[in-house]
């Protein structure tokens, strides 16, 4: 841990305001969960006070007991124990594995539009996806190793590109309104088990506000910076997540919304409302921006995690070292680059690009949630914590385990349940299993 100051302190308020946004506001996780009607607005409502409110009493509380650079494995480690720790941090870990090819493979589906509608189909090509997936995983990856100073930019275009998206779809669903050619969703759609598989999905779409605690080390002021961040953040989160809902329910039928080109068809339904076809290909533009931006983010701050462990001898050392020139942990990124890489391939192998994009979205949310697992139990059980933080505790553990269990459920675009479950069974539990491994082998060598 003596080791993580070498990492020069670059981001300030708005950095970590526009890393918050782009991390958080994925509108890729709302085509997902936006089949129930009218309904998926109180969902969202419910998962913000339920996930989000506790998660974000859980960061800054406990940020301020534990700082330092590792987030919630650093918290898990030092309340818990190492053990508990490692869990924690290395779920974090693999699960943004899982979560970074989600994004690469949504981001190539955004980029197919990009040429409007005679390459739109692109969006079911392998070898298109996987293209644009790889290509841009190269790029984050040489921007990150250049430093935090150079990798924030992707961040902070993303998270610019994000706001400017959620205000495109608000203008195309008030111009299908204004036309009397928006859809009218029913206001329940869906069975009961549906919305609860959903709700999980909706608790992982908040996830994001952790992100700066990861890297408290290379915060000018996080003391100061990280709360007010948070609250700016949570209103960002659930006033976008709100609109583009209400915008998707009005341009697209629920039955018609697609996993990954669903926000894109809606673009193309509000465009072709108002007589600018020709508005699609540039707003896919910015689209991708902010998905590739949102891909760093995911990308460059778990990375942090196998860093920490690295020094703490957890993981290989190797994993701790630090470049000479550009003070980023540079092994570390470009060994979470290649597991990205191999997961996205052995995704689109064996399934449709929709059927992979569900398992992977689904592995995620399962791998992501443990260690909020344990940042509301360290939070529970802490012995400075005051009432409403302990409440805030219970309500979160009982919300991200339920979360967890439903996320198994599967959706409309699985040809085969077996093989899905199957595929999340070792999507979670190999990871899993692979960790505890590298942890005792680790240990047995230091004893040794």
């Amino acid at each position: 841990m003596s080791d993580s100051p070498r990492i020069p302190r670059t981001l300030g308020l708005t950095d970590l305001v526009l890393l918050g946004t782009v991390a958080i506001v994925n509108v890729n996780t709302v085509p997902p969960v936006a089949g129930f009607g009218r309904a998926t607005l109180l969902l969202w409502v419910v998962a913000f006070a339920a996930f989000f409110i506790p998660e974000a009493i859980a960061v800054m509380a406990l940020s301020r007991r534990y700082p330092g650079e590792g987030g919630v494995y650093l918290w898990a480690r030092r309340h818990f124990g190492d053990i508990h720790g490692f869990v924690s941090g290395w779920c974090y870990w693999t699960n943004n594995l899982f979560y970074v090819p989600v994004l690469l493979v949504y981001l190539a589906g955004v980029v197919a539009f990009a040429g409007g509608a005679s390459t739109a189909g692109l969006v079911d090509n392998k070898w298109f996806v996987a293209t644009v997936a790889f290509g841009w995983l190269a790029v984050i990856t040489a921007a990150n190793v250049r430093g935090m100073g150079v990798g924030k930019w992707i961040n902070n275009i993303g998270g610019v590109g994000s706001g400017v998206t959620v205000v495109l779809l608000v203008v195309a669903a008030m111009v299908a309104r204004w036309q009397g050619v928006a859809a009218t969703p029913a206001a329940v759609e869906g069975s009961v088990l549906d919305m609860a598989s959903g709700l999980g999905v909706m608790c992982f779409a908040f996830i994001g506000i952790e992100l700066a605690s990861t890297m408290s080390d290379e915060i000018r002021r996080p003391e100061r910076d990280i709360p007010r961040a948070i609250v700016i953040v949570g209103i960002i989160a659930i006033v976008s997540y709100l609109l583009v809902t209400d915008a998707l329910l009005a341009l697209v039928p629920s039955g018609e919304l697609g996993s990954i080109q669903g926000v894109m068809q809606a673009v193309a339904r509000g465009a072709e409302a108002a007589g600018a076809e020709w508005l699609v290909a540039p707003i896919a533009v910015v689209m991708a921006l902010s998905i590739g931006g949102a891909t760093s983010a995911w990308f460059a701050g778990p990375a942090r995690i196998p860093f920490v462990a690295g020094l703490d001898s957890a993981l290989p050392a190797a994993l701790g070292r630090v470049h000479p020139r550009w003070g980023s942990p540079h092994v570390a990124l470009i060994t979470c680059a290649l597991l990205s890489a191999g997961l996205t391939a052995l995704s689109l192998t064996g399934s449709s690009v929709a059927e992979a994009y569900q398992v992977l979205l689904r592995a995620s949310v399962v791998i992501n949630l443990v260690p909020f697992v344990y940042t509301f139990l360290v939070l529970l059980t802490l012995d400075t914590a005051r009432p409403f933080e302990r409440v805030a505790g219970a309500v979160g553990a009982l919300v991200t385990s339920a979360g967890m269990i439903t996320a198994f459920v599967p959706t409309g675009d699985v040809t085969s349940v077996a093989v899905f479950e199957l595929k999340m069974i070792a999507g979670v539990a190999g990871p899993i299993a692979i960790g505890l491994w590298l942890y005792w082998r680790s240990r047995g060598r230091l004893r040794s």
